[in-house]
């Protein structure tokens, strides 16, 4: 059991791997890619890599009409509020600051867990969420008063966003363990492309084909980001509790902060070293298990 559990916080954590790389290939898509033209084309087109895959590998079972209404619920928490808050969030932040706010999503997973489960944490786990809150907060004002208020709205937006991703891992409970992952994906990824329609429908319709670089970025967002990634995930949260699949995020912050100073060339600054310290500090707090808790 115990070579079971540690076989699913793997895959979760790869997938968390993988997804460290989707700020930089989305910010890297906006050169001719408004944010929610963006989402539209990647769901879509992760959609029908999930159905050739179902079809090639004869999983062709279609959820019940209960089930259907749950995983799209799913699909619109995790992939079109989720990503919809998360490509209009980037849009507006330096690479590295959005990795480190996308850091706090476990101290909201945590707090969620406490009111839906009435799993009260210890004073250790909640001075962490306090910390992880309060980093963000240093780092939006900081950015606001460097960037202007685009960049406050968008650390709200991605606090939005990490609102929807911490309910998509308590949804998630409802339809595991029913259907394959693969089979829940599937379905999970259409409901959530055909959510970015009303939002593309508002922004407008691109005007231009994507370049080469979007191109190149798409295909490691479907590929690597949604196809590979949500099927490691998704398969990670049937033996992990929510809060501890959205801590293993842990690792985006770190690996964000790295390879948005090495592919674009940002600059990390001293403000953003505090505030990303502090959250760092506080999920780790906020996330660290207790000798009792133990089993």
């Amino acid at each position: 059991m115990k070579n079971s559990r540690t076989t699913h916080v793997v895959a979760a954590a790869l997938a968390c791997l993988l997804w460290s790389g989707s700020i930089i290939a989305s910010k890297l898509s906006y050169d001719t890619l408004a944010p929610m033209s963006l989402g539209l084309i990647r769901f879509s087109l992760s959609t029908v890599v999930f159905f050739a895959i179902c079809l090639l590998g004869g999983q062709r079972t279609v959820p019940d009409a209960r089930s259907m209404a749950q995983i799209a619920l799913t699909g619109l928490l995790g992939t079109t509020l989720y990503f919809a808050a998360e490509n209009y969030g980037v849009q507006m932040l330096p690479a590295s600051t959005s990795s480190l706010i996308v850091g706090s999503f476990p101290a909201m997973a945590l707090l969620l867990e406490w009111v839906i489960d009435h799993a009260r944490p210890r004073p250790a786990k909640t001075m962490g969420i306090v910390l992880a809150f309060l980093g963000v907060a240093l780092l939006a004002l900081t950015e606001s008063r460097e960037g202007g208020s685009d960049v406050l709205v968008g650390s709200l937006v991605l606090m939005f966003g990490g609102l929807c991703w911490a309910l998509y891992n308590f949804a998630m409970r409802m339809v595991m363990g029913r259907y394959t992952t693969l089979t829940i994906t599937t379905w999970q990824t259409l409901f959530g492309a055909l959510g970015f329609i009303p939002f593309v429908m508002a922004e407008g319709m691109p005007d231009q084909l994507p370049s080469p670089t979007a191109w190149a970025s798409l295909a490691y967002l479907v590929l690597g980001c949604t196809v590979i990634g949500f099927v490691l995930y998704n398969w990670g949260l049937e033996e992990l509790e929510p809060s501890t699949a959205t801590s293993l995020s842990n690792l985006i912050p770190v690996f964000g902060l790295v390879l948005s100073a090495l592919i674009l060339g940002e600059q990390i600054s001293l403000q953003q070293l505090v505030g990303g310290t502090i959250v760092v500090a506080g999920i780790v707090l906020s996330t660290r298990q207790e000798p009792s808790d133990a089993h």
